[in-house]
Formats: structure tokens, sequence, C-alpha cells
């Protein structure tokens, strides 16, 4: 499957963990080479590495820090003197934060968050704008909590409702050069970021509220950024996917 993918060259934020390490499996399965972008968790980091060595692919494994916009860089100038060019680049990292009323949101917690998904989507976002080749793919990973905004989330869903915008915009910027923006917006996905320490009770009440009566996976999300990198969705442009099986959540 989309096998105009091989040899291509992707840059994944946040790659390690949850979905970030789904779509970087998905793309080392299809023979992409890969630049792995991690903050700060070395064991998470060593763990993927090992998970890549089976697959047989060049990959490069970065640390930075992708709300600071001096790290961004570096990591883009590690990339391309590692492999020359970029074909794919998916803005992965992101930070979450639920069950925190409006009125107690502290000015800590909103710099964090907008920090990584905000600053840091648009900066890794404007990178990607100007080294992916012509003809290549910009993916940001959103989320449904962008539309459907729950109470407790209003820093957390309102940062990631911008990448929408950021999305739109560049796509139209882009257009000339052939490279396609997109957003895919997962719901609620197992083993992701808070979903992970959840109760499981609490995971069997969203299973039940789905219609296909289960929690999404990584390689639910990672089928799409594959599907979202190939030459298959070069006519798809500017748009938001949600991935969460008709769920509300």
């Amino acid at each position: 499957m989309y096998p105009d993918l091989k040899n291509k060259v992707a840059l994944i934020t946040g790659a390690t963990k949850g979905i970030g390490r789904g779509i970087a499996e998905k793309y080392a399965s299809l023979g992409m080479s890969l630049v792995l972008n991690y903050s700060s968790d070395e064991s998470a980091a060593r763990e993927l590495e090992q998970v890549m060595q089976k697959y047989d692919v060049d990959y490069l494994l970065v640390k930075a820090n992708v709300s600071d916009v001096s790290d961004i860089h570096d990591l883009y100038q590690n990339a391309i003197s590692h492999f020359g060019r970029l074909d794919v680049v998916v803005a992965n990292a992101g930070i979450e934060l639920v069950q925190t009323p409006f009125l107690e949101s502290t000015e800590q917690q909103f710099d964090k968050v907008y920090n990584l998904n905000v600053k840091g989507s648009f900066f890794v976002m404007q990178e990607a704008a100007k080294h992916v080749v012509d003809g290549g793919k910009i993916i940001l990973i959103s989320s449904t909590i962008s539309i459907h905004p729950e109470e407790g989330a209003s820093i957390y869903s309102s940062s990631k409702a911008a990448g929408k915008v950021l999305v739109e915009v560049l796509a139209k910027e882009l257009g000339h050069r052939k490279i396609t923006v997109n957003s895919i917006m997962p719901g609620v996905i197992d083993q992701a970021g808070v979903i992970t320490n959840l109760p499981e009770e609490i995971k069997n009440i969203m299973r039940e509220a789905s219609p296909l009566k289960r929690l999404g996976t990584a390689e639910d999300i990672a089928r799409v950024a594959a599907f979202l990198a190939s030459s298959e969705s070069m006519y798809i442009n500017a748009h938001h996917i949600a991935v969460n099986g008709g769920s509300a959540f």
C-alpha cells in the first residue's frame, strides 16, 4: 500500500509516544526515512529506536523542544543535513489540559499549553513550508475537542482550534507549490495522552458511547496519516479529518 511513499523523508514531532509513535511505526512499515523528534523522555526515545531498527529504514532521532523556536530551527537543520530533503512533515507534538475549569485556569497553564500547541505548531509548520519539497505534505495533528469543546478544557480546546486556522491559511499560501496542508482530528485514543491514565470504568463508558463500541488507537490515526502523506490524497487540501468512530467524544 502506498508504494510512492517508499524512501520518502518524513519529519514527525513528538514521535516517541502515543499517536506520534503510531505514525512513526506506520511510516517505517511503508519504507519511509524518518526524522523522529522527542522532547525529554530518553527511555521512550531509546525504545522507539529499538523498534525502528526492525524496520530497516534510515532514521534520525532528534531531541528538541518544539515550543522553542531556536530548537525548531535546529531540528530542521539536522533533518536537512542528514537527508538533504523533506517530503512530509507531521506536526504532532502537543500537550493536553482537561478537568480545569475556566475560572480556575492560570496564566502558567495557559502559557504552557499555548507555547507548545499554538506557538510550537505555528513555527513547526512555518519551517515545514520553507523546507518541504514542492508537491510535499504538511499534516497537523489536532483534536475533535477543537470542534466539540468540553467543560474544563477551555485552554486546551481553544489551543487546538487555532490549528484549524493555521492549516487553512498555509494551504492557500502553499497551493502554488502543490504542497497540501491538512489536519487530523483524533477523538478518544486509547494509550495516548490523558486517556492512558483514565480508570478502566471511564474508558468503558466512552466505549459504550461510541457507535463502534471501542476507543480509537494510534494505528487508526496512523492509517489516515499515511493516506494524507501519499499521492492518493493529492487533491485534499485545507481539510480537517475527524477520526473518532462517529463518537461525540
